[in-house]
């Protein structure tokens, strides 16, 4: 075994702080796209409808719920060794984004007060928990594949 075998053996069984955190920063970015795309979706339901301003809030929240669970889902796959902490910890790093631009732009995205916004926040981290708990029930039921012994 030579030395270079060694080192990247060492590098694939590394789990230090920089790839937890790069895993995080992907799954933050999967779920923004994904959130983006829902919201661009809601929209052009709700201007389908005569009054598209009163259907504002509601797919808001159907659109930050789903994107939760599915930013959830998303860390749990990026991170197999530890799937429901991945998902807390994009659910909270989600959250404090989120939570910061709804207080800087309060007026114009949230009419609610500071402390149900909180609140709201809180519940969806609850949701990528979810998202990530739901994956590994998806992952246990699949059948594994048996692995075939060579000769």
């Amino acid at each position: 075994m030579n030395r270079s075998h060694v080192k990247k053996t060492n590098r694939k069984n590394n789990t230090s702080f920089h790839p937890v955190w790069k895993s995080v920063l992907l799954a933050f970015g999967i779920a923004a796209g994904i959130g983006a795309i829902l919201i661009l979706l809601a929209s052009l339901i709700a201007n389908l409808t005569p009054d598209p301003g009163r259907l504002i809030r509601p797919f808001a929240i159907v659109a930050a719920s789903l994107t939760y669970l599915a930013a959830g889902m998303v860390a749990a796959g990026l991170r197999p060794d530890a799937p429901l902490a991945a998902g807390t910890v994009n659910g909270l790093v989600l959250s404090a984004v989120f939570l910061a631009i709804s207080l800087f732009f309060r007026k114009s995205v949230s009419p609610l007060p500071v402390y149900a916004t909180a609140l709201l926040h809180a519940g969806m981290i609850l949701l990528s928990l979810l998202g990530a708990y739901l994956f590994v029930l998806k992952k246990a039921k699949q059948p594994r594949k048996k692995k075939r012994k060579h000769g």
